[in-house]
């Protein structure tokens, strides 16, 4: 595993400049080109996301999410170890919290979309269970309420803290005031 990082980050210093002029110029055909490339990159350590966001201090930020799951947790969090230092990156193994979760469409088993908006849910940590209280997640089936709901608590909590302590989430009828909302 070791060698396939290093060629990874070589392969990623080596096109660093291309990538950049690609996402500056942000054309359909360009990005498409980009996307098939980290695709092919990434995918080959797993069954691994990324993302590529903006970000405050560096131009961009390369994210390489493990999916939440432990097993490639520890390969992403390998794999952002042997990171260059960049000028125009930084890199993470997880994606991280956010402040607010906005709105967003998720589609059932039956390819229906949903809209998940988590502006009235409240949540509560109990060990490692989270206790959600989801009152517009409805006319939805149970494992697509479930993605929804590990969504929207990785969001909440960050990748990272998912998928060290949490190993269950259950949506509730009711919340009390130790809830929190989102």
């Amino acid at each position: 595993m070791k060698k396939e990082i290093e060629d990874f980050w070589d392969w990623f210093i080596e096109n660093e400049e291309g990538f950049l002029r690609t996402l500056y110029h942000s054309t359909e055909d360009g990005l498409k080109i980009l996307k098939e490339s980290f695709d092919q990159k990434i995918l080959a350590f797993g069954h691994f996301t990324w993302e590529i966001n903006a970000y405050a201090t560096k131009k961009y930020q390369l994210v390489i999410s493990p999916n939440r799951e432990f097993e490639l947790l520890q390969i992403a969090k390998n794999i952002i170890k042997d990171a260059p230092e960049l000028e125009h990156w930084s890199f993470l193994f997880a994606k991280q919290k956010v402040k607010h979760v906005e709105p967003f469409k998720i589609y059932d088993e039956s390819l229906d979309p949903h809209l998940v908006n988590v502006s009235t849910w409240k949540y509560k940590l109990e060990g490692d269970t989270v206790l959600v209280f989801a009152p517009t997640l409805l006319n939805i089936d149970l494992d697509t309420e479930q993605h929804a709901l590990d969504l929207v608590m990785t969001a909440i909590l960050g990748e990272e803290v998912r998928i060290l302590t949490i190993n269950k989430i259950k949506k509730v009828p009711s919340y009390d005031d130790t809830f929190s909302s989102f």
